[in-house]
């Protein structure tokens, strides 16, 4: 939805093109710091409360971009939103090494993955629709901050794997 549709949305509140697609190169910049900060993190705290927070900070910055219209605040979106833009994948990787296993790790990644792309297309095209309809990208941009908001409470729900349940790598021989 954000890289889809940010820049023709920041053009619509009166940034440049230059200005919009700036806060993009940022978004995409601070996304690398977010996501090997977040795979530092995810190897030594709860990733639970990783992802709780991820989702809880980009559903704040969403709810806030419809009313962004001066630079200095869309370009603090641009960190605030690249930082756990993709920060949420080495936690997520984690907990389904230890809920099920690391033996299996690589189709449920990609189930996991291949989700994400149906959902972030559906989004792509649902912002373009509801553009057109509304005349504005504000509906969709509050929905996914709710869509986040939920996804707060369902990452919080996760239940701890405990070490002595964890499913072994390797069956032993």
């Amino acid at each position: 939805l954000v890289g889809t549709h940010l820049i023709p949305h920041a053009m619509e509140h009166g940034f440049t093109a230059v200005t919009s697609g700036t806060a993009v190169g940022l978004m995409g910049s601070m996304n690398i710091v977010g996501t090997l900060a977040s795979g530092w993190l995810s190897d030594r705290y709860d990733n639970r409360k990783l992802l709780a927070a991820y989702y809880g900070f980009r559903a704040l910055s969403l709810m806030a971009l419809p009313f962004i219209y001066e630079g200095q605040w869309l370009y603090a979106f641009a960190v605030l939103y690249g930082l756990d833009w993709i920060a949420t994948v080495p936690p997520t990787a984690n907990l389904t090494a230890q809920i099920f296993g690391r033996a299996s790790l690589g189709q449920l990644y990609g189930w996991i993955f291949f989700s994400h792309m149906c959902g972030a297309a559906l989004a792509a095209f649902a912002g373009g629709f509801a553009h057109n309809v509304l005349g504005n990208y504000h509906l969709m941009f509050i929905s996914a901050a709710v869509m986040g908001f939920i996804a707060v409470s369902l990452a919080l729900r996760i239940s701890p794997a405990r070490r002595n349940e964890l499913v072994p790598a390797v069956a032993p021989a």
